[in-house]
């Protein structure tokens, strides 16, 4: 029979591994969670400056449709 004190030791070796894995997959992700951050700001603000470069009007200013 296989002593338990090796067991555990195997056991706590392959969860340090899967922790390290999943370590490094959530940093993976926090860095293309902040790309994409920047790229939706940039496109944020490309919209905008398009949007006041056409001297798009304000919805509300528009005058009401007229009634038949």
């Amino acid at each position: 029979m296989e002593d338990p004190i090796i067991t555990l030791q195997e056991l706590l070796e392959h969860q340090r591994q899967d922790i390290a894995s999943l370590s490094e997959e959530l940093y993976a992700q926090q860095k293309e969670v902040a790309l994409l951050k920047k790229q939706l700001l940039k496109l944020n603000d490309k919209m905008q400056a398009l949007g006041n470069s056409q001297g798009a009007a304000n919805p509300t200013d528009e005058p009401p449709p007229p009634h038949y």
